[in-house]
Parts: C-alpha cells; sequence; structure tokens
C-alpha cells in the first residue's frame, strides 16, 4: 500500500497522514454538499498548504481516511520535502486557471502535469480527493 503522500501529494495518488501508534477515533466528516469536485480540490489545496491537517483528512476519499490519521498527513506532508509543495501548488496553478475537469462516472480528473493529475471520487453525497499526483 503505498501512502497517500506519495499517493495523493507525491508521486503517485494524494498526500497524507504519522501521529502516534495506537488507532485515533475518525474524524468526522464535513457534511456532504452540493459543491463541484474543483470546489474540493481547492479547499483540500489550501486546507494542505495551510496546515489545517484535520480538514485536509476529512477531505480525502474513504480508503486514504481510513489508512490515516490528519497528524500522519502533516508528517508525511513535512518528510516529503519540496516534492509535496510542488504537487499542491501544480493543482492550485491549474485551478486558477481555469483548466477544467474530466467528470465520468463518479470520478472528476484534473490534469496537472505530464502524466500528473489530481483525481476526485464521489462519496457519502459530495467529491473525496483520492489522488494528487
Amino acid at each position: 500500500m503505498r501512502s497517500p503522500l506519495a499517493a495523493c501529494l507525491l508521486t503517485t495518488a494524494v498526500l497524507v497522514a504519522c501521529a502516534g501508534g495506537g488507532a485515533a477515533a475518525p474524524e468526522p466528516l464535513p457534511r456532504a454538499s452540493s459543491e463541484d469536485p474543483r470546489a474540493v480540490l481547492s479547499r483540500f489545496v489550501g486546507a494542505v498548504e495551510a496546515g489545517r491537517w484535520a480538514e485536509a483528512h476529512a477531505l480525502l476519499s474513504a480508503r486514504w481516511r481510513q489508512a490515516y490519521t490528519s497528524g500522519r498527513l502533516a508528517a508525511d506532508y513535512a518528510g516529503a520535502g519540496p516534492s509535496a509543495r510542488e504537487a499542491a501548488g501544480r493543482a492550485a496553478a491549474r485551478l486558477e486557471a481555469g483548466t477544467p475537469l474530466r467528470v465520468a462516472e463518479g470520478r472528476a480528473v484534473l490534469p496537472v502535469g505530464p502524466d500528473r493529475e489530481a483525481v476526485l471520487v464521489a462519496e457519502d453525497g459530495g467529491w473525496r480527493v483520492d489522488a494528487l499526483e
């Protein structure tokens, strides 16, 4: 299993999570809304860039929320060095530029560079970040 940082923000999936040894209680999900995937990705990137780890964690897909805590997300992001910041920056730049997302079959994909993309999945009545490569 890849870390969500490698999977989410680094090189293959979304950014992710490492605090403590025991299992932590799951953090509550933000209420599902009619937000489009672009707005959710923007909130995720903003939370990551501002170090709001609980907010970023809550916007991850179920598979990453189950595998990581917000503390681990912070530790992985810090440990990734410039790669994680660059991945978040690429997504923010594409969002700001108005790059369209491809939405089909419960997935929304934002190209963020050659062979790199941000992926959101439809879950729980809303969109969740599943990858930020």
